[in-house]
């Protein structure tokens, strides 16, 4: 684990507003490293707003304190949380596990989570951090064993950061359109906003929204309603987002909301497929959304 000395250095280069969110940082670096040694990544894909830090906007990225993947293989629920315990039973590179509560690690219908302490020679109280494994569905696209982008704390790691296998970019977007139809967080709205600077392949976005909200068991895609929750912003927490941003950096409520609307209209561009799943509440068409999803699988 980085110095306290090594952690401020970080801290200040990157412009971060707490030291505290870097160290979470270069923790869950530390755990991506010590799950692709010990075998975990094999069955796991990883996904999230941390994924799209660490592989996709790096340093620039909000900083996120929490580790999210899906699992994909036939591992059995048992295996894989008896496999993660194993994996934080003993120190690693100087940092050190441990669960202040039974309730830190259990079992879900939809997977597995586990909240361990972290501590290390400069802070033995730790930081708690989150990790949750989903089981509710294999992922659509192929998984792509993803370069981690360059972070200036690289050159005082103990090890050289792997290669993670992920969930296709087009895929994790998909799910946070899902997150953001099912609820108002302004980290999803923030994810979104930065998501829709960049090229996006719609259709494929679109078609696989259709399909994670089908596999959800709610409501379908439906446009009106993700706008609806986006522009609610009842819960937006602004303060908790800026402390996960450069010090350069605060985003303005009202711009973000309107980007993310005017950006993602495309999601009610829907083919007759599309609508017709998204439509679906009963999950009566499950051979129509078996057969989107090979479809994409391939796209």
């Amino acid at each position: 684990m980085l110095t306290t000395q090594q952690l401020r250095q970080t801290a200040a280069l990157s412009g971060a507003r707490d030291i505290a969110a870097i160290e979470i940082d270069v923790g869950l670096t530390h755990l991506l490293q010590l799950f692709h040694e010990k075998g975990l990544m094999e069955h796991l894909a990883f996904k999230g707003g941390t994924y799209l830090r660490k592989m996709v906007f790096g340093p620039k990225g909000r900083l996120s304190t929490d580790l999210d993947f899906t699992c994909r293989t036939d591992i059995s629920l048992d295996d894989l949380t008896l496999g993660l315990l194993e994996a934080l039973a003993q120190p690693w590179h100087g940092l050190s596990f441990r669960f202040d509560r039974d309730k830190d690690w259990y079992l879900t219908d939809e997977g597995c989570a586990a909240n361990p302490v972290l501590a290390h020679a400069g802070n033995p109280t730790g930081i708690k951090i989150k990790i949750q494994v989903s089981t509710r569905e294999r992922p659509i696209r192929p998984v792509q064993s993803t370069r981690q982008v360059e972070q200036s704390y690289f050159r005082f790691l103990p090890f050289t950061p792997a290669d993670i296998p992920s969930l296709a970019l087009e895929e994790v977007i998909a799910e946070k359109i899902r997150a953001a139809s099912q609820r108002s967080k302004i980290r999803d709205l923030y994810d979104l906003s930065e998501i829709a600077r960049r090229p996006l392949q719609k259709e494929l976005i679109r078609s696989l929204a259709v399909l994670k909200l089908w596999n959800s068991g709610g409501p379908g895609l439906d446009f009106e309603r993700f706008r609806t929750r986006i522009e609610a912003g009842s819960d937006y927490d602004l303060m908790d987002l800026k402390n996960l941003l450069r010090k350069d950096h605060s985003p303005q409520l009202g711009v973000m909301i309107t980007h993310v609307v005017e950006n993602f209209q495309f999601l009610a561009q829907m083919t007759e497929t599309e609508r017709l799943l998204a439509a679906d509440a009963a999950h009566r068409q499950r051979t129509i959304a078996e057969a989107l999803a090979s479809a994409l699988a391939t796209k």
